[in-house]
């Protein structure tokens, strides 16, 4: 079993109570403090969700703490697409800033990715050669909504957040797709393996989940322990050298 961990999935900062059953509000201190109990050497992080004139705020606090913590962070910020014009303009100024990509959330910030609308905002990611980790589930985020996008950016780097069965079809049709194992079945993982097991990285949804239980569910899979190496820190590393 891998020695050291890496995270690609980790949320921090300030929100919106956007979920009943949970105060999702964490420090970049409290997000290094449960990467140390877990061996986690590095995580990708960005801020949590919130209302969209925001997130400037935010990117502004995600670049700071990657400054200060650039050994053990990879910082992501986050944009509301539909602010169209802005949501260009702050991507430029977040990639300016030095943060490695930006998270999207379709179903929070509720926009469908295929929609028109969105293509020069997803085209200005891609020009900029930045990464893309995107919630995927029901609804809006659907994983199937990203293929338009793919069709006109086949090079975009994406990184599907909650590996679902969705999601395996979108790798096998694409070798710049990855997953993270967030909130992923074992069983499903297992599938996932038998053609993707180089683009899916462990992924722990801190704080909405729990690193211990999201790290079992990989422990717990029927493959080899060459393959959960990859998942815990190979794949990580060759997506983030």
């Amino acid at each position: 079993m891998a020695d050291h961990i890496y995270d690609a999935h980790v949320h921090f900062g300030p929100s919106t109570q956007w979920v009943p059953y949970i105060n999702p509000e964490v420090s970049i201190d409290d997000v290094l403090e449960v990467m140390e109990i877990h061996n986690i050497q590095k995580s990708v992080v960005f801020p949590n969700p919130h209302i969209g004139d925001k997130y400037p705020e935010l990117n502004d606090l995600m670049t700071e703490a990657q400054k200060k913590h650039a050994d053990k962070i990879i910082g992501f910020g986050r944009v509301d697409p539909r602010r169209g014009k802005e949501a260009k303009i702050e991507i430029k100024r977040i990639h300016g800033l030095g943060l490695s990509g930006v998270k999207l959330h379709p179903y929070v910030e509720c926009f469908r990715p295929d929609h028109p609308f969105f293509l020069d905002f997803f085209g200005t990611i891609n020009d900029l050669d930045m990464i893309i980790l995107i919630h995927t589930g029901t609804m809006f985020s659907s994983p199937g909504y990203l293929k338009p996008i793919l069709k006109k950016f086949p090079d975009l780097k994406i990184i599907l957040g909650h590996l679902q069965e969705g999601c395996i079809s979108l790798m096998r049709d694409y070798e710049n797709i990855y997953s993270d194992t967030s909130t992923c079945r074992v069983h499903l993982l297992e599938y996932a393996c038998e053609t993707c097991e180089d683009r899916i990285m462990f992924g722990s949804d801190y704080p909405y989940l729990s690193h211990r239980v999201q790290m079992e569910v990989v422990r717990a899979a029927d493959i080899s322990e060459s393959v959960k190496n990859k998942i815990f820190s190979g794949n990580f590393k060759e997506v983030f050298p």
